[in-house]
């Protein structure tokens, strides 16, 4: 329909607004990638392994930063989670970076009970993003989501077969982590992915 017909139909006493671009389905991804761009991303990174496998080193690597952080000791009496978020930059591009760090995993004598602080984190930032969901008024839209999307497993470069502690964090981190439902595409659980990384 042209534009003259278009205005003989609404008359002449109404006031038409020029278009300032083509107006399409077309244009929905360059409209949905523009108001990402805008807002920045988030992205939650959980390093688990034990001290002195090379995790902070992989962290600066991957983002070509130099993150400040206090070095982990051997000493720990238990394994306590460190989590620091970054504001990072690039190409007009934010991201609100943040890592959890395990402190102290696999330093202590009895390492039977090394992966339950990390499972109850896991499921605290669930609830929580739960909790904001079931609220009256949500704001999700400028809610800082503390889900863990990806959980990088550093093991040792022993040589030898993998210790009974990473077989025992592995497995009960499996049912934390997000996975694609066997054969049905269904995912048992939104907001992370374990990746095992062999360090060198």
């Amino acid at each position: 329909m042209a534009a003259t017909d278009i205005a003989r139909q609404v008359g002449e006493g109404c006031r038409t607004l020029p278009l300032a671009g083509h107006v399409g389905f077309d244009s929905l991804p360059d409209q949905l990638v523009n108001k990402s761009v805008s807002q920045g991303f988030c992205f939650n990174i959980m390093c688990v392994g034990e001290t002195g496998l090379g995790k902070s080193t992989l962290m600066d690597t991957l983002f070509n930063t130099k993150f400040e952080g206090e070095p982990a000791t051997h000493t720990q009496p238990g394994v306590q989670l460190r989590s620091n978020t970054y504001d990072l930059q690039e190409s007009h591009v934010g991201l609100k970076l943040t890592i959890v760090s395990t402190v102290g995993f696999g330093d202590q004598i009895n390492k039977e009970d090394s992966y339950k602080p990390i499972v109850e984190f896991l499921d605290a930032q669930f609830e929580a993003y739960l909790q904001e969901e079931l609220k009256i008024r949500r704001v999700l839209h400028t809610y800082h989501d503390s889900r863990i999307h990806v959980c990088l497993y550093f093991i040792a470069p022993t040589g030898h077969s993998l210790k009974s502690l990473d077989l025992m964090t592995m497995k009960k981190l499996d049912s934390k982590v997000w996975r694609q439902g066997e054969g049905r595409g269904e995912a048992r659980q939104a907001g992370s992915l374990l990746l095992v990384s062999h360090a060198k």
